[in-house]
């Protein structure tokens, strides 16, 4: 399978978005990481283990900067998986230091107790976490390993103890029953999160 890189020499990937959840002023999402430890049936960056990431560099001196001009108020960092990435927390503390609001969306299985504590310190972070289903065999399967769906939630639970979790995302599947999405949606107001979104997603 043949993947646009999302490094070239003149140009770093990023793009414009909305969403139906709050939030005022232009927002940017940026791609900081082609690696992903998990394999999604859905994935439409193609994300595999192998990859390369944005520099440290190149996004504090390239992207940022550039994304500023545009007036963006609001940045949400994805890959791949954005914990991969070796300078997420120096990433984000640079955009704090800038005043500037950071989104993560991640799957929460390479999340360390160390980058939560870091995280949660900042106080300008929030993060949102991809569950697909209530159990190993939906959200684990749809991902490519059901050994994942336990440690995603765990982590959710700590994202939401140290008042980092914002949202939970979800993508309607074969796999997942409707049962569990009344699970799912009793699981976010048990920890607080602040919404539930469906993503649409289509097999072609």
């Amino acid at each position: 399978m043949h993947t646009k890189s999302l490094i070239v020499d003149t140009a770093a990937s990023s793009c414009y978005f909305r969403t139906s959840v709050g939030g005022e002023g232009r927002k940017a999402l940026i791609q900081i990481t082609e690696r992903c430890n998990l394999h999604c049936a859905h994935c439409f960056v193609s994300a595999v283990k192998e990859g390369g990431d944005l520099s440290l560099t190149q996004l504090t001196t390239l992207v940022i900067p550039r994304l500023r001009r545009a007036r963006v108020e609001r940045i949400t960092l994805t890959g791949g998986e954005p914990f991969v990435h070796p300078d997420i927390i120096a990433l984000c503390r640079h955009l704090a230091e800038l005043g500037i609001p950071v989104g993560i969306c991640t799957n929460a299985t390479q999340t360390s107790d160390d980058q939560i504590e870091q995280l949660a310190a900042l106080g300008n972070v929030h993060i949102n976490v991809s569950l697909d289903g209530f159990r190993p065999g939906s959200h684990g399967r749809f991902r490519g390993d059901q050994s994942s769906f336990e440690l995603t939630v765990a982590t959710v639970r700590k994202f939401a103890a140290t008042g980092l979790l914002q949202g939970l995302l979800s993508t309607p599947n074969t796999l997942t029953t409707v049962e569990e999405f009344a699970d799912l949606c009793e699981f976010a107001v048990q920890i607080g999160a602040q919404y539930v979104l469906m993503n649409v997603w289509t097999l072609t």
